[in-house]
């Protein structure tokens, strides 16, 4: 059985995540801690009553008690701080999206899963919706156009990261394009082309995708009701377990996603081109304050 500690419970997904850890013979969320920047302590009290775990007062003794960690702070700022012990124990580590808030801290994260040669996994679940799995046959040069909802970082994350499984390259150079709304251009390594917007309706909670390359055109919607939800995060989870079951570590994948999230927000702060090596990557810090003073748990 593979021992699993939660750390954070701000979002709704600490819940759903132990649900579906307990339905799988493998796993079992044994261990919790919260830091309560959103919850309550009766919230982390009902929690350990409800799903049978064991609260730790600080994530320093939860390391080496657990074999593998999930990171569900809704402060992304936390993260580093967060993964770092466990991954240098060697610990694989899932980091829920947005990785982090800044190149140093995603170098950091890096770092450490370097140093205890720990499977590194997380960001969105989005790209992880079977509905993607489609696209892993199609040839390596593609254009892809997207749309999601809400603000460019947090939930930008999921058109981000579902691109960048789409494209399977590393991104290039981000521009800001003149279409109506909040949206960039991304080319990448392997000559594939992207077009992202930010801001579309969020009255349906709805993120789609259109792929073309020259032989096959494919479009996805996934839809945020219940059973979409739960077939996305099984599968994402699934994903995670063989990371720990085999070592396998899609951190590269991982941390490019990451760095081109970053991108977005210097590119569009910017209203210029950034690059892999541009200053304004190096310099752009996304501060967490404001949007955690305001999350409400959904």
């Amino acid at each position: 059985m593979i021992d699993i500690g939660i750390l954070g419970l701000d979002t709704s997904h600490p819940g759903k995540f132990t649900e579906i850890f307990a339905s799988d013979e493998r796993t079992a969320v044994t261990a919790v801690w919260d830091g309560g920047d959103v919850r309550d302590t009766e919230h982390c009290e009902q929690f350990c009553r409800e799903y049978d775990v064991t609260n730790y007062e600080r994530p320093a003794t939860m390391c080496g008690e657990v074999d593998a960690a999930v990171v569900t702070t809704v402060n992304w700022n936390t993260h580093r701080e967060l993964a770092a012990p466990f991954l240098r124990n060697g610990t694989p580590v899932l980091i829920d999206k947005p990785i982090a808030g800044c190149v140093a801290d995603v170098d950091a994260i890096v770092e450490a899963a370097r140093a205890g040669g720990a499977p590194l996994f997380g960001g969105s679940a989005v790209p992880f919706h079977p509905q993607f799995d489609v696209l892993e046959t199609l040839p390596e040069r593609r254009t892809v156009y997207c749309v999601g909802y809400n603000d460019p970082f947090y939930y930008g994350c999921h058109l981000v990261d579902s691109v960048r499984r789409i494209v399977d390259s590393n991104w290039l150079e981000i521009e800001p394009n003149d279409a109506p709304g909040t949206s960039v251009d991304v080319t990448f390594a392997d000559g594939s082309y992207a077009s992202l917007q930010f801001d579309g309706p969020d009255v349906d909670g709805t993120f789609a995708f259109l792929t073309t390359d020259e032989h096959h055109t494919h479009s996805i919607t996934i839809e945020s009701d219940a059973d979409e939800l739960d077939r996305m995060y099984r599968s994402y989870l699934d994903a995670f377990v063989d990371c720990i079951e085999t070592g396998r570590d899609d951190r590269d994948q991982l941390v490019d996603a990451a760095t081109l999230l970053l991108g977005v927000q210097a590119a569009l702060t910017t209203d210029d081109v950034v690059s892999p090596e541009s200053d304004a990557l190096a310099d752009s810090v996304v501060d967490s304050t404001a949007f955690v003073s305001q999350y409400s748990p959904y």
